[in-house]
């Protein structure tokens, strides 16, 4: 009998054993795989701060080519504006290996471009979505942390991709105006002799709700980027790339 209870007794302990090292061996893969996730949204939200700070830079350039034209309303040529942009650049293009090109030749539609171009507002998104969606978002036991990755994914973003759609509203705006314009002649007339000969207090207004706007975007895109970097560097801190 004794026998028996004991043999019982080192099955009963084999098993709870292997069952312990299968438990171990899961939670340690599954907190691996957590690991991995958090440290590859860490290098998307990188991609997104440089993405960040180049874009700032653009809208930066818009607003001072803005103000200029409302300083020097009057007085301001095509001329003056190409070579303020070849200065401050935001138009732009992309290479074929993905690098930013900045458009510094004028042709008779560039004017038009660089009074309606608002630079649309484009950060990655796909890892923080594959994380929301597969639950792993909500596994990370930092609270502080998981709360502030959701802020600038939604919040934040959401909030600087607004200012950017007004900006585009203002734009269409400006656009209207150059075409309504025009459309008061019965032949063709260029956007530069558009803007220098028939340039009025309804363009400079325009221009001037623009450069509100613009600077209200700079704020959000700062305050972004100092809370992107922030959790950057919590992430780094918390997770670290596994051999």
């Amino acid at each position: 009998m004794r026998k028996l209870i004991i043999d019982g007794l080192v099955i009963f302990i084999s098993i709870f054993a292997s069952f312990s090292v299968e438990n171990y061996r899961e939670a340690a893969s599954e907190k691996s795989v957590l690991n991995d996730a958090v440290i590859t949204l860490g290098e998307e939200m990188v991609s997104n701060i440089e993405y960040t700070k180049e874009h700032l830079k653009q809208v930066k350039n818009m607003n001072y080519l803005n103000n200029e034209m409302i300083k020097n309303f009057k007085t301001i040529s095509p001329k003056d504006i190409f070579d303020i942009h070849s200065n401050n650049p935001f138009i732009h293009n992309f290479n074929i290996d993905g690098k930013i090109s900045y458009v510094k030749k004028y042709n008779e539609e560039s004017l038009f471009l660089l009074l309606v171009s608002w630079n649309a507002w484009e950060p990655e998104r796909v890892f923080f979505k594959s994380m929301l969606n597969s639950g792993k978002l909500l596994e990370i036991k930092n609270k502080k942390l998981r709360k502030e990755i959701e802020s600038i994914y939604t919040k934040q973003q959401e909030r600087v991709n607004g200012m950017a759609l007004a900006t585009k509203n203002n734009t269409d705006l400006i656009a209207s105006w150059l075409l309504n314009t025009q459309n008061k002649y019965n032949y063709d007339i260029s956007n530069n002799d558009t803007f220098n000969k028939l340039r009025d207090q309804k363009l400079k207004n325009l221009l001037k709700v623009k450069a509100s706007m613009l600077e209200l975007r700079i704020n959000d895109l700062e305050n972004y980027l100092q809370a992107i970097q922030n959790v950057v560097l919590l992430i780094s801190s918390e997770y670290k790339k596994l051999d």
